[in-house]
């Protein structure tokens, strides 16, 4: 028996083994199709109309509630807000690498500094761009989303009665290492794994609005694009959040380096 009779069977074997994943996949794909269209119809649709019946409480009602039920019409109307935010949350992290924009060329410096004019932060919170940031070639929205992200935390978490925020880039080994500081609170190291994970916060919700959901998006969409996401924090002593992305490109796929 020739030795290319004897791969017959593996090469058959591994031909099924690559079907059956596929099956799989395809599987997995259709299932999470599913729960999105769930996440976009039926659990919106009774959202909004709980959101038009508080705001027709607050619009008809207001003068016929005491102390007591205007607070219960707040806490129900944040609450509602809340979940909201939540579920347009999970789906935009779902729609990260399964919709796509044609990839451009982007003037960082200048979509940074629209950025922070969007963001309008108080008069006591200055943003500034260290040195001159690369253009890249990537997807304009899911870039401003990792910039917005990062300076929108910043800036909300600001603790200081100055609060200064820093927007840095260097060029090493074949990638672009961006880095958004700020002189705020601050952030456990114990806590570093888990800020990027799905709907954690670090503050009670009722405490400061914010659904967990943006680091997580940062992370996904930096990770697509073949970079890779870190901090460095010393309690008190503000937090300096670090990620690349390929000089070559900002294409999906691409190998990302190793933190430094």
């Amino acid at each position: 028996m020739s030795e290319l009779e004897i791969d017959k069977p593996q090469v058959a074997n591994d031909a099924d083994q690559q079907q059956k994943l596929l099956r799989q996949i395809e599987s997995i794909s259709a299932e999470f199709k599913d729960f999105v269209y769930i996440i976009s119809h039926d659990l919106k649709a009774p959202l909004r109309a709980i959101k038009a019946l508080t705001d027709w409480l607050a619009a008809d009602y207001a003068d016929k509630f005491d102390d007591d039920g205007k607070e219960q019409l707040r806490l129900l109307t944040t609450r509602v807000n809340r979940m909201n935010n939540l579920l347009e949350g999970v789906l935009q992290y779902s729609r990260i690498g399964r919709v796509t924009e044609e990839p451009t060329q982007i003037n960082l410096n200048q979509l940074v500094q629209e950025t922070i004019e969007t963001l309008a932060p108080p008069a006591n919170i200055h943003i500034s761009i260290e040195n001159k940031l690369p253009v890249i070639t990537s997807e304009r929205t899911r870039i401003q989303q990792v910039f917005q992200n990062l300076l929108s935390n910043a800036v909300r978490f600001m603790n200081k009665p100055q609060g200064n925020i820093k927007v840095g880039c260097v060029e090493e080994n074949g990638f672009w290492k961006f880095s958004v500081s700020d002189n705020g609170p601050g952030i456990d190291q114990q806590h570093f794994e888990r800020i990027f994970k799905l709907f954690q916060t670090l503050q009670a919700k009722d405490q400061l609005e914010t659904t967990g959901v943006g680091l997580t998006i940062t992370k996904k969409i930096v990770e697509t694009f073949g970079g890779k996401i870190w901090l460095s924090s010393q309690k008190d002593q503000g937090t300096t959040f670090f990620f690349t992305l390929p000089t070559t490109s900002s294409a999906p796929g691409e190998n990302a380096p190793s933190e430094n």
